[in-house]
């Protein structure tokens, strides 16, 4: 009786997670999982446990870890916070081939400084990839910092602004200067948000990455015709 237990325990050890559904505005909603994705590990540890206990779990955590998991064979960290607010099933191992060649190492490494990559798409466009890590250039230099993101719009009126706030007075110019540095500053990742949905882009996936490179290599794992304004692979290649 004991041997049979045990091999139940070994054969459920060799299980994880697949999510069946997602409640709609639950984190996994707002953290772009989609049904199908497979949980593999929680900041580097495997997940083999039932989904309440990995529930649990995720309720207690204080501050946001790394969720690796596996989307139609693509392996991809992303953070999470709280309890996911899925319904999931157990899948074995044998039913993703993919894990066979699959190191958990070689997707997480607990002493990289993760960011948090927001992928924006539109059909038959660039696509663009935010990082929600702030820069101080927004905090410095605004105009410079529109530029770099290609915010025309918000560059002309910023720049009329400073020019009216000059002819009515250099100090008003300064103050002006100021606030427009704390705003810009403290809201860049919700302004270029709001302008990318402004411009009909659909945010698409949300995952973590070490660098901007790796960001878009996995971007084009999930999209093979994917192309980037400054990227750092081949063109993409297009199918007549």
């Amino acid at each position: 009786m004991d041997d049979e237990n045990l091999s139940d325990q070994a054969t459920d050890q060799k299980n994880f997670l697949q999510i069946k559904s997602i409640r709609t505005s639950s984190n996994a909603f707002l953290m772009k999982l989609k049904e199908g994705d497979i949980i593999i590990a929680l900041d580097g540890k495997e997940v083999h446990q039932s989904y309440e206990d990995l529930s649990k779990e995720l309720k207690e955590i204080k501050e946001r870890k790394v969720l690796t998991l596996c989307r139609e064979g693509v392996f991809f960290n992303t953070f999470v916070e709280g309890s996911l607010g899925v319904i999931c099933e157990q899948v074995e191992y044998d039913k993703v081939p993919e894990l066979n060649n699959f190191k958990l190492n070689d997707f997480f490494k607990s002493d990289v400084l993760y960011h948090q990559y927001e992928l924006f798409k539109k059909p038959e466009s660039i696509a663009i990839l935010l990082n929600t890590s702030p820069t101080i250039l927004a905090s410095l230099a605004p105009p410079l910092w529109m530029i770099q993101n290609r915010l025309w719009t918000l560059f002309s009126i910023t720049m009329l602004f400073y020019f009216f706030l000059f002819m009515i007075s250099p100090w008003l110019f300064f103050i002006g200067w100021i606030l427009k540095s704390w705003y810009v500053g403290t809201s860049q990742v919700d302004i270029l948000r709001l302008f990318y949905r402004l411009g009909n882009y659909r945010l698409s996936s949300i995952f973590c990455a070490e660098s901007e490179k790796e960001a878009q290599e996995l971007s084009r794992k999930f999209d093979n015709k994917i192309d980037f304004y400054y990227s750092y692979l081949e063109p993409a290649i297009l199918e007549d």
